[in-house]
């Protein structure tokens, strides 16, 4: 059972010294309701418009189809549908891409990313002034995008992503200037896979992660009993630090869960070698805690 129980509040019109308190306390702040009905149903039908229209370019020759190398398991196993500019779709391990239409492609890809240039409605989402402008009054300085991404847990399938940091799978310094907003686009759920935190966690600092079912935390590092759900009906958001363990585990329920996740870093932040990252982002014992 989870020993700690959300803070989820209504979205304010802006970010107070309190949420700012949170955010530096806890790692995270929620609020419901930071997109409109109306919002959030543009962006769903954004995503299907972005994923159809992937699927075509694949039929016509203008993206490709990439395997997962040999011996690759679980999140790593699956086919990607990959566009000239970079867009990708990741499906579960065993799925045919070629063998999908593009409406069965929609319903069952498990992530997309970097498509925020794909589509208007995004272009204007990661402006958005309660989404970038509200990580930046959190962290305390003006965000840069970073990267995008779509996640998709399809019914009874949608696969977990397991315990990890934000910050190892990247090289951005100082840690604390790299932040995520994950939005709902349906009603997440414990049953079909909502976030879950390990609230405060971030001040432990770098936990090593190594390669499993994907980059994860060390099982000894951790201890999932004390993970907190952060349910969010759609529209809400979940603002939380790159630092913060955090989890979503498989779709159990016959519920579709999409969410849209952007991740920012401070204009002040900088990228660095992956070898000085790996004396910062380290444990106590000056080891590199990262994926790589």
């Amino acid at each position: 059972c989870p020993t700690v129980t959300a803070v989820i509040e209504s979205c304010p019109d802006q970010i107070s010294a309190a949420h700012r308190a949170q955010y530096t306390e806890l790692g995270y702040v929620a609020f419901q309701n930071v997109l409109s009905p109306e919002e959030v149903e543009a962006a769903r039908v954004a995503l299907r418009e972005v994923t159809h229209s992937m699927m075509r370019q694949l039929e016509t020759g203008q993206a490709s189809l990439q395997q997962a190398p040999a011996g690759a398991t679980k999140n790593y196993a699956g086919p990607r549908v990959v566009t000239e500019t970079g867009c990708a779709i990741h499906f579960e391990s065993g799925v045919d891409p070629r063998a999908l239409t593009p409406e069965e492609a929609e319903l069952n890809y498990r992530k997309l990313h970097d498509y925020d240039q794909q589509h208007p409605v995004f272009q204007n989402l990661v402006e958005h002034t309660k989404i970038r402008g509200f990580l930046g009054d959190l962290i305390g300085q003006e965000m840069v995008l970073k990267a995008t991404m779509a996640l998709s847990k399809p019914p009874f399938i949608g696969s977990e992503k397991p315990w990890h940091q934000d910050n190892a799978y990247f090289n951005w310094l100082p840690l604390d200037m790299v932040g995520t907003c994950w939005l709902a686009l349906d009603d997440a759920t414990i049953d079909n896979g909502c976030m879950h935190l390990l609230v405060g966690q971030h001040q432990r600092g770098p936990l090593r992660h190594h390669h499993t079912i994907d980059c994860e935390i060390l099982p000894d590092r951790i201890d999932p009993t004390q993970a907190t759900p952060v349910e969010l009906t759609a529209g809400g958001a979940l603002f939380f630090s790159a630092l913060l363990p955090h989890q979503t585990p498989p779709n159990s329920s016959p519920e579709r869960r999409r969410a849209l996740q952007f991740q920012y870093r401070g204009v002040e932040a900088h990228q660095v070698s992956q070898e000085e990252f790996g004396k910062v982002f380290a444990e106590a014992d000056g080891q590199p805690a990262s994926c790589a």
